[in-house]
This record gives structure tokens, C-alpha cells and sequence, in this order.
């Protein structure tokens, strides 16, 4: 039995959404079909690592585009909650980049388009599905390291950070 592949787009290749597509096209059950970008330098930028996917500077092109099922928001926060409801409202999954809108009202709007459309919403929590911040998690469930008083965390080596597109 082939496996289907999803085909996603996302919108906005700024400061965090390299990161977002790198982990897209490494996913096997992925297919990044086209990103949206307003900045030239962001479209270069993808165009350059990534020559299969359609590159764009118009986010209509990713909303009127059948084939697309789920959309990466990674853009400034003041764009959010209209994208994700432009990308609900075509049919689309999405997954926002954190804060995934302004207002409670906005993320209670987005629930319920998302619920009336049997899509799903949801925001991007960078380490929610890591590997290490998982183990943790694991033997604190299973109280292998007794009781916690205090736990830290701290994530090394971020990066240099791109110039982002302003939307």
C-alpha cells in the first residue's frame, strides 16, 4: 500500500519559518508544494535551496489551490488570525506559528470556523514534539527522577537571525 503524501504550503519564510519548511521537506509524509513570501530576498532564499517548490509572492495562490490541505502560518503575529481564517475558509489545516492570534476572541473564532469546517487548528509549540523535552516529560510521568522541585531548561545556539517580511 503507497502511503499519500499531505501537500502543505506555508506562508512566510522569515525568522522562524526556515525552520518551519526545513522540518516540512524533511518529513517523508510532506509534500511542500508552493510558499508564499512577500520579500523578494525570502523568495530567492527558498527558490535557491529548495527548486521544487513554487515559490510565490501571494498567499490567493496557496488559498485557491485545491491540491493544498494544510498551511504553515509562520508570518508576524499581526497577520495570523486573518491567514488562518482565509486558510480555513478555502479548506485547509492549519498550523500557526505561535501566538497563533492577538485576542482570545480571534483564537475563539478560529476554533469555531476550524470545528464548522472539521479542520483542523493548531498553534506551532516549538518543542512540544522534541525528542529530549519527550524523554523528559517520560520519566517525570513515570516518576523516575522523584519529586521535582525545580526543573530548567535552556536551548543553545539559535542561529543568526534572517531579515523578516513584513505582511
Amino acid at each position: 500500500m503507497v502511503d499519500k503524501k499531505i501537500t502543505i504550503a506555508q506562508i512566510g519564510v522569515g525568522y522562524w519559518g526556515p525552520n518551519l519548511l526545513r522540518n516540512a521537506t524533511a518529513n517523508s509524509q510532506f509534500r511542500v508544494k508552493t510558499v508564499a513570501d512577500f520579500s523578494p530576498e525570502r523568495q530567492q532564499y527558498v527558490q535557491r535551496l529548495y527548486p521544487s517548490i513554487y515559490v510565490t509572492g501571494h498567499t490567493k495562490d496557496i488559498f485557491d489551490d485545491p491540491e493544498i490541505e494544510a498551511v504553515i502560518i509562520a508570518t508576524p503575529v499581526h497577520t495570523h488570525y486573518q491567514l488562518a481564517m482565509q486558510a480555513l475558509k478555502s479548506g485547509k489545516h492549519v498550523l500557526v506559528e505561535k501566538p497563533m492570534a492577538t485576542t482570545i476572541e480571534e483564537i475563539d473564532q478560529i476554533e469555531k470556523v476550524s470545528i464548522n469546517q472539521k479542520l483542523v487548528a493548531m498553534a506551532g509549540h516549538t518543542f512540544i514534539y522534541n525528542s529530549a523535552v519527550r524523554y523528559v516529560k517520560r520519566l517525570i510521568d513515570n516518576n523516575e527522577l522523584g519529586q521535582i522541585r525545580y526543573l530548567y531548561s535552556q536551548r543553545l545556539n539559535l542561529g543568526d537571525r534572517p531579515k523578516i517580511a513584513h505582511f
